[in-house]
């Protein structure tokens, strides 16, 4: 029986994720709630669990891409976990090396009440943000932090458009399409 690995909804105002990462390969056992892969949102990072135990059947979406929520990433064979008897030897030698990971999952579920917090204080924090010299704090997520330092863009140059003054990952987006990293060559050093 194949089972469907999906992209989460990871806050309500998540529509798209990008996984950066997939943690196994096909022909890989995996266990139920077994991180699976990483995926990076305009709000938070975090690992994904196995919705099921079984091996994983075939991935369907490459690390560095971006899709929709509730796309289909990856499926599982949920039966390949009594047939597959060449894997449970493979994956001996990275289980205790996963065994410290396997509490991980419980920091995606904290991680989801984050998203809602993040917006309240945001918004008080939204006065500094003007001001946003030196040494002040740039309100971005993790995702255009990183698109950010992958295109040599400094935050501290872009005006956001977003909620309080918050860089958005459309700004970043437009930056790069009209040609915005020469500007920040400086800061690339940096």
């Amino acid at each position: 029986m194949a089972v469907d690995i999906v992209m989460p909804q990871m806050g309500e105002s998540i529509f798209e994720g990008t996984i950066t990462k997939w943690l196994k390969k096909p022909g890989d056992k995996v266990e139920r709630d077994e991180p699976l892969f990483e995926i990076s949102t305009d709000k938070v990072d975090a690992e994904i669990p196995s919705p099921s135990a079984g091996v994983l059947k075939e991935i369907k979406v490459g690390e560095g891409q971006t899709v929709p929520i509730q796309t289909i990433v990856g499926v599982i064979d949920a039966a390949g976990s009594a047939a597959a008897a060449p894997a449970p030897a493979k994956v001996e030698v990275p289980v205790p090396a996963k065994a410290p990971a396997a509490a991980a999952p419980a920091p995606p579920p904290a991680a989801r009440p984050a998203p809602v917090a993040a917006p309240l204080s945001t918004q008080p924090a939204a006065a500094p943000a003007p001001s946003s010299g030196t040494g002040e704090r740039i309100h971005s997520s993790p995702l255009v932090r990183r698109m950010a330092a992958e295109h040599g863009i400094d935050l501290s140059t872009v005006p956001g458009t977003g909620a309080g003054g918050r860089i958005s990952k459309q700004d970043i987006e437009a930056l790069i399409a009209a040609g915005g990293a020469p500007a920040a060559a400086p800061p690339a050093s940096a």
